[in-house]
């Protein structure tokens, strides 16, 4: 009888990881959903390029009897940007008879799932705050001023989707605008009374009609967000600064997730003769740009939480 062994399952278990792996990953990106996707081609070069169209002129004058006017000529405008690489791995030992059901393997998925997920969505957290819109809370004038108490309020959002409705930022397909912020400004926007109750209306919404991953709440023109994973800064006396981000569809840009590799390696090989570890891992190749400085604002706050 010839026995089936870990080293024919090679091909199986390797499509089980990674799809274990994307799906936990894809499942976890709040960022991710929100930018336009370019597709990063294989075997290119490391430059992407995203494209964005001008608007056209708005028309004042009226027609002509009998006469066609000179037309208009759509422009695009590109921005280039370096897709960076991205990956880690973690060394499971004494695996050599593994079976997809093995604790310690889901275990390793799960974490790796995570891993990637908060990497990709933190590198494209990097590019975009570094946007030229921001507004400071209680009407400070720098990062390096706010202290706990400068929370973030509904006031200032209201404020920013003003300037971004304005600016001809377009709306995302619920009508709304996005705004993502982390757990410690989320109850500090609870304090607003208005907010608060329609976050208790919704709560008891079907998850399923969610458009959104992590959303909270959708209210006066912007859908609430939630993620515990944004970039913090430092303030006034060492004060934790959280940096939440308004903005409207395409905003900013970013390549797709499904360029998320999953590699394992192992049992065996030079350096493993007694065949006593093998390696889980991920890498992608990502990069994110911002697409329109006007469709898009940080909103800088200290918080009470």
């Amino acid at each position: 009888m010839t026995d089936t062994t870990t080293a024919q399952l090679q091909h199986d278990l390797q499509t089980y990881f990674a799809k274990k792996v994307l799906r936990g990953a894809e499942f976890q990106t709040v960022l991710d959903q929100f930018g336009h996707k370019e597709t990063l081609p294989e075997a290119s070069s490391k430059t992407i390029q995203f494209t964005r169209y001008s608007d056209l002129d708005i028309v004042t004058n009226p027609l002509t009897e009998g006469q066609a006017p000179a037309g208009s000529q759509l422009t695009t405008s590109a921005i280039n940007a370096v897709v960076d690489q991205y990956g880690d791995f973690v060394t499971l030992t004494d695996l050599a008879k593994l079976t997809p059901k093995h604790s310690s393997v889901q275990n390793a998925l799960k974490k790796l799932s995570e891993q990637s997920s908060k990497s990709y969505d933190r590198a494209i957290n990097k590019v975009i705050i570094a946007g030229t819109a921001v507004r400071y809370a209680n009407s400070k004038t720098a990062r390096n001023l706010l202290a706990d108490a400068d929370k973030l309020t509904w006031a200032d959002v209201r404020k920013e989707v003003s300037r971004l409705r304005t600016a001809g930022a377009p709306t995302f397909k619920d009508g709304n605008y996005v705004l993502v912020v982390d757990p410690a400004v989320e109850q500090d926007l609870m304090d607003d009374e208005a907010f608060r109750q329609t976050v208790y209306r919704q709560a008891s919404k079907e998850k399923s009609n969610e458009l959104y991953k992590g959303e909270l709440v959708s209210f006066a023109g912007v859908t609430v967000v939630r993620s515990n994973n944004l970039i913090t800064d430092k303030g006034a006396s060492n004060a934790k600064v959280h940096i939440s981000l308004l903005f409207g569809e395409d905003a900013y840009g970013n390549t797709d997730l499904q360029h998320l590799k999953v590699y394992k390696e192992g049992p065996g090989g030079v350096s493993d003769p007694l065949h006593q570890k093998m390696t889980l891992g991920w890498k992608f190749a990502a990069k994110a740009a911002i697409l329109n400085n006007n469709f898009m604002c940080r909103l800088e706050s200290g918080s009470l939480y």
